[in-house]
């Protein structure tokens, strides 16, 4: 299984002071300005900053480095605060500051902050590596890097054109995530479909020299509650060639996207142990 690299991490895993990340709320952004310092209040009256959402205002030191970083939240933070900030800022360690901490237990801003730190380099080299965010707390820090790993894979997935991405290399990629959690995995090919009661899947796969397939990835406690996955993973839909316009068929490469869903919950479910 690919490592990506996510964005975040851990108390002990870095080697240099993080830069902290004030969060900047509209109804609390003059008492804020009362406690910093003069330094910092003239800074952000010289640049006009506004907590609009979406804003940056990069304070430096007297000595020229980067001191704080402040981010424009307007009412307040959600999922997606942190999101642009991996490829907005210098690259570094950053890490909310001590008023920010009770920010959804790190956990909300943290996923977001992953999730705009993806990168698709299968095909060309990575751009900047994305700056870094430490997270104090280890659940919430785990919780991210397991739900953003598993969002990578489903865009990797997807992001991936037909010549690489069949029905061959979809079932390499759910060996992989099988390998995860010791689940048992079961490949159903060709005309076998027919025989095991799944025709259509193998009227469909006719229209191609790849065979089709049905993965049937199982794992989990026996006797425990049981929840079944179904997703989609139709490699290329070629259906529609004579109506679809060229944009339209451009994207189908995502008709495979129900099972990449499916592949990463099941990564997801099993890295998080959960009793089913």
């Amino acid at each position: 299984m690919i490592e990506w690299d996510l964005g975040l991490v851990g108390i002990g895993e870095v080697t240099q002071k993080p830069i902290p990340i004030t969060l900047a709320i509209e109804d609390e952004w003059s008492a804020w300005c009362k406690r910093a310092d003069t330094f910092a209040n003239a800074w952000i009256k010289s640049v006009q900053f506004l907590p609009k959402t979406g804003k940056i205002c990069l304070i430096p030191a007297p000595d020229g480095r980067l001191a704080r970083v402040v981010v424009g939240v307007g009412r307040g933070p959600d999922f997606w605060s942190l999101s642009a900030l991996p490829y907005q800022l210098p690259q570094g360690t950053y890490t909310l500051d001590s008023e920010c901490v009770d920010v959804a237990a790190w956990g909300g801003v943290s996923l977001g902050w992953a999730l705009g730190a993806y990168q698709f380099t299968r095909y060309k080299t990575a751009g900047r590596a994305p700056a870094q965010l430490l997270v104090a707390d280890k659940g919430a820090l785990s919780d991210a890097r397991r739900l953003a790993s598993a969002t990578y894979l489903v865009r990797d997935l997807i992001n991936t054109p037909a010549n690489d991405m069949g029905p061959a290399e979809l079932t390499g990629v759910a060996e992989e995530v099988a390998d995860v959690g010791g689940a048992s995995l079961e490949v159903i090919l060709g005309e076998d479909l027919i025989e095991q009661g799944y025709p259509a899947i193998y009227a469909v796969g006719q229209g191609s020299a790849r065979v089709p397939r049905l993965i049937d990835l199982r794992w989990g406690r026996v006797g425990a509650p049981k929840v079944t996955l179904v997703g989609k993973g139709v490699c290329f839909d070629s259906g529609g060639l004579d109506i679809k316009p060229a944009d339209n068929m451009l994207l189908m490469k995502k008709d495979m996207g129900g099972a990449a869903h499916v592949l990463a919950l099941a990564k997801s479910a099993m890295e998080h142990e959960l009793d089913i």
